[in-house]
């Protein structure tokens, strides 16, 4: 008569086989896998919006120039202009934030980065026929020489000075920022 095997003497005396425990835990282990896998689509999903009324790409309005430059990807260009202004550029990121002699931080920003969007998916090159269907009424047209060259949605700027799509959006407060917004880069 042979021996018996340590497992056949454990499961005689009601000792749990460690091999059963590890392939429970194995199990487990390979369940909270598949969920992390089926999990991180979702996750990556939900996009940050990266153009609201109140910031783009993070830089907000009267925001210090310190903070502001944390915020753009590197390389980091700085721009002295005419009237005062200053501007910081990351043709990384495909943004500029301006700055004015005597006032407080930020005056302006612009992107013309065709992945930066508003929650509803609007940004640079998104159509205008796109842009008037999702903002309609509440977008104020601004004109030169009889033509609608941009718009306004409150803070946000949206060039369109072809009339086909958007070339630039920029925060800002008043008609400089207008200016500044059709004097940028636009989108191609």
């Amino acid at each position: 008569m042979r021996s018996a095997t340590a497992n056949q003497a454990n499961a005689r005396t009601g000792i749990a086989h460690s091999s059963t425990l590890r392939h429970g835990m194995r199990r487990i282990a390979i369940a909270l896998v598949f969920a992390v896998f089926l999990i991180a689509p979702l996750a990556s999903a939900q996009k940050a919006i990266d153009i609201t009324p109140d910031y783009i790409v993070g830089i907000k309005l009267s925001m210090t120039k310190a903070k502001a430059t944390r915020l753009l990807a590197k390389p980091v260009r700085v721009d002295r202009l005419e009237d005062g202004y200053e501007r910081l550029v990351s043709g990384r990121q495909k943004v500029e934030v301006y700055f004015r002699k005597g006032a407080k931080g930020v005056v302006v920003v612009t992107t013309w980065n065709r992945t930066l969007k508003t929650d509803e998916g609007i940004g640079p090159c998104s159509s205008v026929a796109a842009l008037k269907r999702t903002y309609g009424k509440q977008l104020q047209p601004f004109r030169q020489g009889g033509k609608v060259i941009a718009y306004r949605l409150g803070n946000l700027v949206f060039t369109a000075e072809g009339g086909k799509r958007v070339g630039v959006v920029a925060l800002g407060r008043g008609t400089a920022a207008n200016y500044v917004a059709l004097n940028a880069p636009e989108c191609v």
